[in-house]
């Protein structure tokens, strides 16, 4: 048997990952946000699931919101911020951890003007 990063590494962490509950998300079939990485539609589907009270509109608006936190320059702090916040819409539910989406998906390729890098191996939490 030829033994590759496939058959090493990412094979056996996806169906690690799988048997934990993650979903695979192949990237053939996805779309997403190429300046965010967000994956709109499982983005809308999740906040939705979690924020009874949330209109489709408001998690339009919600997710324009966290892309353009997401645009400035400090290192991801006002996300972060936006992610553990005790009041509001919830991007994570942690009373139920079951209502949140776990996703995973290969080689997703990172752009952010002129710098381009993609990791080996990309866990997602989806929120």
């Amino acid at each position: 048997m030829k033994f590759n990063e496939d058959s090493r590494v990412k094979i056996p962490s996806i169906l690690h990952l799988t048997r934990l509950g993650y979903d695979y998300l192949p990237l053939k079939d996805a779309e997403w946000n190429l300046d965010t990485n967000i994956f709109t539609d499982v983005f809308l589907k999740s906040v939705l699931k979690i924020n009874n009270s949330l209109t489709e509109d408001d998690a339009k608006r919600l997710l324009d919101e966290i892309s353009l936190s997401l645009d400035n320059e400090d290192l991801g702090k006002a996300f972060y911020k936006r992610l553990i916040q005790k009041s509001g819409v919830k991007l994570i539910d942690f009373e139920n951890f079951d209502n949140n989406t776990f996703n995973v998906v290969t080689e997703l390729t990172y752009k952010k003007d002129e710098d381009e890098f993609r990791p080996v191996q990309e866990v997602h939490f989806q929120i």
